[in-house]
C-alpha cells in the first residue's frame, strides 16, 4: 500500500507545522517542507497558495512555472517562487529528488525582491553539497513547535535566501554585475571620499566607462540602491554622527554632510530614521 496518493516513493518526507504565536512574529516561519522522490506524471497546479516556496533539485528533472517564466529545475539548483499567483511544477525526468519549504514571514517578500529584481529562473549553488547539508539541518528544525527551534528555523531561512543570493550574484553573465565589480567599487569610492560637496549622480559616474541607465541598474543590483539613494544614506548616516557628537545646529551639519539645504535634510533624516535630526539627537543626549 502507497504511503501517499501523490506520485511520490513511499520513503519520501512530508513535514506539516502549525507555526505558534512566537514564530508568527519573526522575519520567517516553515508552515510546510518535505524531501520528495517524484515520480513519472507528479505534478502541482495550483492558483493561489498564501506562502512562497522554495525548492532545491538533487537528481533528475522538473520544470516550474510561475507568471511568464518557465524554466527547468535540474540537480544542485534551487528557485524560490511566490505560490500567491497561479504557478505549477513537475516532474520531467524522474526520479526527480527535491527539497521543499513553503514559508512566510515579515521577511519573505522582501528578500524574495532582493533575489529576483526581475524574472524568477533556477539559481545554480556554488557549493551544493555544503547547501544540501544546511538544508538537511533546517528540515529538521521545522519538526519543532517549541520557540528555539522556530528561531532557528526562520535564522536558517535567512542564512538559505542569503547562499542563494550570494550563488545568484555569481552566476550572473559577464558584462553584467560580476564584470563590473571594479567600476562599483570606484562609485562607492567617490560617494565616501566626496559626500560632503554637492555632488550629483553625473559626478559619480564621471570617468566610468558605461551608460548611465546601464550602471544604475548595476550598481541597483549589487548595492541594493542607486547610486543616489547610496550618497543620500551615507550623508544621513554621516550627519547622525555630528548629531551625537558636537553642539553644532541642524544647518551646520545638514551643509557638512552635502546637503544645500537644511528643509530637504530634515525631511529626508526623518524619511529614512523615522525622527527628524532633533529628536534624534535629543534621544542620545
Amino acid at each position: 500500500m502507497r504511503k501517499y496518493s501523490e506520485r511520490i516513493a513511499d520513503d519520501s518526507v512530508w513535514i506539516t507545522a502549525t507555526p505558534t504565536p512566537v514564530a508568527l512574529t519573526l522575519p520567517f516561519y516553515i508552515t510546510e517542507a518535505g524531501h520528495f522522490w517524484a515520480e513519472d506524471g507528479y505534478a502541482v497546479k495550483r492558483e493561489m497558495h498564501d506562502s512562497f516556496l522554495f525548492l532545491y533539485a538533487m537528481s533528475g528533472e522538473g520544470e516550474v512555472q510561475t507568471g511568464d517564466a518557465r524554466f527547468p529545475l535540474r540537480p544542485g539548483q534551487a528557485a524560490v517562487i511566490d505560490c500567491r499567483a497561479p504557478h505549477q511544477y513537475r516532474c520531467t525526468a524522474e526520479p526527480w529528488e527535491f527539497s521543499w519549504i513553503h514559508f512566510k514571514g515579515a521577511g519573505a517578500q522582501p528578500l524574495f525582491d532582493i533575489l529576483y529584481p526581475g524574472e524568477v529562473g533556477a539559481i545554480p549553488l556554488q557549493s551544493p553539497p555544503a547547501f544540501e547539508s544546511a538544508l538537511a539541518e533546517l528540515l529538521d528544525k521545522s519538526r519543532g513547535n517549541d520557540i528555539a527551534s522556530g528561531v532557528e528555523a526562520s535564522a536558517g531561512m535567512h542564512r538559505l535566501f542569503s547562499t542563494l543570493l550570494k550563488s545568484a550574484l555569481a552566476g550572473e553573465q559577464p558584462g553584467q554585475t560580476a564584470a563590473h565589480a571594479k567600476e562599483i567599487g570606484a562609485a562607492v569610492d567617490f560617494i565616501r571620499e566626496n559626500y560632503a560637496s554637492p555632488i550629483s549622480v553625473d559626478d559619480i559616474l564621471r570617468g566610468i566607462p558605461l551608460s548611465k541607465y546601464h550602471f544604475i541598474r548595476v550598481f541597483r543590483r549589487v548595492m541594493g540602491v542607486t547610486p543616489y539613494s547610496y550618497l543620500t544614506n551615507y550623508r544621513i548616516t554621516a550627519s547622525k554622527a555630528l548629531l551625537r557628537t558636537t553642539d553644532q545646529p541642524v544647518s551646520e551639519i545638514a551643509a557638512a554632510c552635502g546637503f544645500l539645504d537644511t528643509s530637504n535634510f530634515i525631511a529626508q533624516f526623518k524619511r529614512h530614521t523615522g525622527q527628524t535630526p532633533t529628536e534624534y539627537k535629543r534621544d542620545f543626549s
